[in-house]
């Protein structure tokens, strides 16, 4: 069985990395002007360092915002074969549905939002924005030794 993430979930993580790119511009932008605007030594060195700071995660946000459709992997559970292939960018890993340890199914109203799956060769593995997480979780469900699922109805991230 094939999982992709959903558009809308990409949308959303991309108009949340924009917000975040926009908003260091904007500290950025006002910690240039503080630098030039101000007479006290104090507020230049303040703002050079803000601006310092900030300036070298630029680069990674426009890079993220580019690339940003291709950023999620596909998942695939081949029950024939036990195992879990996640494929990114032509690269596909496999995995042995018998190496996972545990899962926990994290749910907000009802609705399945992201699963945390523990194994023994990729430590952790995180879930969330795929179309039909629900019977994802059912699958995983399956090969997880008794007493290792937990649901858990407050959704952290």
């Amino acid at each position: 069985m094939n999982f992709n993430v959903t558009e809308k979930y990409k949308r959303s993580e991309k108009r949340k990395v924009i917000l975040a790119a926009l908003l260091f511009i904007g500290i950025i932008a006002g910690a240039a002007w503080m630098f030039i605007s101000s007479e006290s030594m104090y507020h230049k060195i303040l703002a050079a360092i803000i601006f310092l700071l900030l300036v070298k995660h630029l680069p990674g946000a426009y890079k993220n915002i580019r690339n940003h459709e291709s950023s999620y992997p596909s998942v695939s559970i081949i029950e024939s074969e036990n195992k879990i292939d996640i494929s990114h960018k032509g690269a596909v890993v496999s995995m042995p549905l018998s190496d996972i340890e545990s899962l926990r199914v994290q749910s907000l109203k009802g609705n399945v939002k992201s699963l945390l799956l523990t194994t023994k060769s990729f430590s952790n593995l995180r879930f969330e924005g795929y179309e039909n997480l629900a019977e994802m979780a059912e699958l995983l469900k399956k090969y997880t030794p008794a007493g290792k699922t937990k649901i858990s109805t407050w959704y952290h991230r």
